[in-house]
């Protein structure tokens, strides 16, 4: 008989600390699935922010490629930022270091996708 409460307080601390460690895992969880939305989100804007320049270069087609990329710089991972900035800067150099660029681009994105 002296043994019930033990058990009864052990079982009760027991399943607090699981929900406080349960509660603690969600929201982490939570996050991770919103910054890979936003890094989604960001880089998919991006790209087709590249493709609208590609096809009429324009001051507003530029002006939308600038917003992503500051979008990519807020969410995104340093190489991202790198390669999206070295798509403007290339933008008058030879075709071939333009596609390294953008392969490069690519790469960085789906690394950093697959970190989350």
């Amino acid at each position: 008989m002296d043994w019930i409460f033990p058990l009864n307080a052990g079982l009760g601390i027991g399943s607090l600390l699981k929900s406080v460690a349960d509660h603690f895992m969600s929201r982490r969880a939570t996050s991770n699935d919103r910054w890979y939305q936003e890094k989604r989100e960001a880089y998919l804007g991006l790209l087709t922010a590249l493709q609208q320049a590609a096809v009429s270069a324009s001051d507003k087609a530029s002006k939308d490629y600038a917003l992503w990329q500051t979008r990519c710089d807020l969410f995104g991972s340093k190489d991202v930022s790198k390669y999206a900035q070295r798509i403007v800067d290339t933008n008058d150099s030879p075709r071939e270091e333009r596609n390294e660029a953008f392969r490069n681009l690519i790469e960085a994105m789906k690394s950093d996708l697959r970190a989350n």
